[in-house]
């Protein structure tokens, strides 16, 4: 091999050598900001936004959804009156920001909503009555949004709307067109035309389910 082969050859690798390194810094700056942002949240400190985990299938909706489902929870709950948020973090968010006086409690697999300290009920829909018995019947409006579509984990969720809702509570439920019958039939809900919007557009267009005519209040 010529000497001018063998520097063409050196060059390529100290090139992709760097291209390496400077990958690997990149994946040590994001780690180091989630490590400290997650020091925050155990120091009590409320970051202004929550990344999305798509581990745990998390999607946020957009706030424009997040504040029109909001305002409608608080108009169903009326004064004083309280609201589950099941799997539907990005929900509560938007309640912490709107005033009023209602209850409000977020049920969550992930534990960085823990910093909202007596609002957050650690939930794992696989163990649906895993929660304080002092929650049942304790709610006039339960939203649930399933983390995944499939007939477990609608089914398990299902259970824990029914434990935690009084008996003539508002039960609104947020999943895909795929899980229509199912939903009816578990909760006795029926299909709204008032589409859920994510921050990340999802393919498959998510809709609320609800017993009662949500769409004479919100709109899509």
């Amino acid at each position: 091999m010529s000497s001018e082969n063998s520097s063409s050859s050196d060059d390529e690798v100290l090139q992709l050598s760097a291209e390496t390194m400077g990958a690997l810094m990149e994946f040590y700056k994001e780690q180091q900001e989630r490590e400290d942002r997650m020091k925050a949240i155990e120091e009590g400190n409320i970051p202004e936004t929550f990344e999305e985990n798509w581990k745990m299938s998390q999607f946020w909706y957009h706030e424009d959804t997040a504040m029109e489902l909001a305002r409608e929870c608080l108009r169903l709950a009326g004064n004083d009156g309280s609201i589950a948020c099941v799997s539907a973090p990005t929900l509560y968010r938007a309640l912490k920001k709107l005033d009023h006086n209602c209850t409000v409690k977020v049920f969550e697999y992930d534990t960085r909503f823990a910093v909202y300290k007596d609002d957050f009920v650690f939930y794992d829909y696989k163990n649906p009555l895993a929660v304080s018995r002092e929650l049942r019947e304790q709610f006039d409006v339960v939203v649930a949004d399933p983390p995944y579509l499939s007939e477990e984990c609608l089914t398990k969720t299902a259970v824990t709307v029914k434990f935690v809702m009084k008996e003539d509570a508002r039960i609104i439920l947020c999943t895909g067109h795929v899980m229509e019958d199912l939903v009816n039939r578990l909760l006795g809900v029926s299909k709204c035309q008032f589409e859920i919007k994510h921050e990340n557009n999802l393919s498959n267009p998510f809709v609320c389910y609800a017993n009662y005519n949500l769409d004479e209040h919100c709109k899509t």
